[in-house]
């Protein structure tokens, strides 16, 4: 390895299980037509990954659950062997995988400190020097001497991570630390991981919590089903990831209708998105204009009709509803087959999948005539974070107050 290089991933593969013997694989071969499966072993967890982390990086790992985030800090600490591929990782590690990994349950948050850093390969000396400044980090008072099967999952925490960033470690590998523990102890947690990095501390992070990562680390990798599909800065990576998620959001949403009420004198032939050029589309470019247009039958002639439009995001919530008649368009006595067509021109969604509801009512007496929930679906991709539900710069300022101002 090059000197600053201190974790090689070279074509990693990993799953679980013991092999199948070759009789039963045969067996099980003929009974799918010799289709393979997963080589008649079970999925693989980790497929063909490849990374390296230099000194003093901080690298976010991210991915869905169940893509092999977990598995491949658990190669790196040594907990885990590859089943096929090459690993190399130079330096002490300190692995916070689960939270009471290597604690005794009925020795003291002090004796439990003693232990790992026995474990470590620290000295006597060593250990006793740290125990006060871990100690004060932990703040768990006079539960420190106290034993651990006592202590909530965030005291545990507390005790572990505390060590893990009091203790000299070259490599710090955390799956989803940060998701326990109050605010305070989040936000000095985090604080002291980007101390480490300054330092030159390497380490690798899981975590659910995409704004943790983009705080704290300055790389990010994105697995997939156990493969690496995207690298780059944290933003870069966080931005993939999302665009991942939304876009199978979006083919989860996508013809399944979640409700309907019809009258039976509509009929809703077909709804799409479509773009500038009037093409079908899936997914819309942040910012840019997109119409949803809706092809339906009318049973008998509509005095006053009126049609009804609202974009709702994967978590249920309306982000827009437009009714033709307030927006200006008024069409007397509408019957048969036509095209129902809704422009955004002003584009202010903010990313993420959405789902599209549309009704027909008869504005003269009141009557809905065709609602249907889920008519079509979409995703809205771009560079900028999901936050909220629409996306809108604003003016910045910041004005110098003086003193006796």
């Amino acid at each position: 390895m090059g000197h600053d290089i201190v974790i090689r991933v070279e074509g990693l593969w990993k799953r679980y299980g013991l092999p199948v013997p070759a009789a039963v694989r045969s067996a099980a071969a003929f009974l799918r037509g010799n289709r393979d499966s997963h080589d008649g072993d079970g999925p693989w967890a980790l497929q063909e990954v490849n990374l390296e982390v230099r000194r003093g990086e901080t690298v976010g790992i991210i991915g869905r659950n169940g893509a092999g985030k977990s598995t491949l800090l658990k190669v790196l600490a040594g907990v885990s062997a590859p089943t096929r591929g090459r690993v190399e990782v130079r330096g002490r590690v300190f692995p916070m995988i689960e939270l009471n990994a290597g604690l005794h349950m009925e020795l003291t948050g002090r004796e439990n400190i003693r232990l790992l850093g026995a474990i470590m390969g620290l000295s006597r000396r060593e250990i006793e020097s740290k125990i006060p400044e871990i100690q004060d980090f932990c703040e768990l008072g006079e539960w420190f001497d106290k034993p651990v099967r006592t202590y909530s999952s965030g005291m545990l925490a507390r005790l572990g991570f505390g060590v893990a960033v009091n203790v000299e470690s070259d490599i710090i590998l955390i799956d989803e630390t940060f998701a326990v523990g109050d605010l305070k102890f989040q936000n000095k947690s985090l604080a002291r991981v980007k101390e480490m990095r300054e330092s030159g501390a390497t380490v690798l992070l899981v975590s659910h919590s995409l704004d943790t990562l983009q705080f704290v680390a300055a790389r990010g990798v994105l697995l997939e089903r156990g493969r690496v599909v995207a690298g780059g800065s944290s933003r870069e990576t966080i931005n993939a990831y999302e665009t991942l998620v939304f876009r199978s959001e979006q083919e989860r949403l996508q013809h399944k209708v979640r409700n309907r009420i019809s009258s039976q004198e509509v009929m809703i032939h077909h709804a799409r998105i479509v773009g500038d050029g009037g093409e079908t589309i899936t997914e819309v470019r942040a910012g840019n204009p997109f119409g949803v247009e809706v092809d339906l039958s009318i049973g008998r002639e509509l005095e006053r009709p009126l049609f009804s439009l609202g974009i709702v995001n994967a978590a249920g919530i309306l982000c827009m509803w437009n009714i033709s008649e307030e927006d200006g368009f008024t069409r007397p006595e509408t019957g048969g087959r036509c095209r129902v067509r809704a422009w955004y021109e002003s584009n202010h969604l903010a990313t993420g999948a959405y789902e599209v509801h549309f009704a027909v009512r008869d504005a003269s007496s009141f009557e809905t005539l065709e609602r249907i929930a889920g008519a079509a679906s979409f995703a809205v991709i771009g560079p900028r974070r999901s936050r909220g539900v629409v996306a809108e710069l604003c003016r910045w300022d910041v004005v110098p107050v003086g003193p006796g101002t």
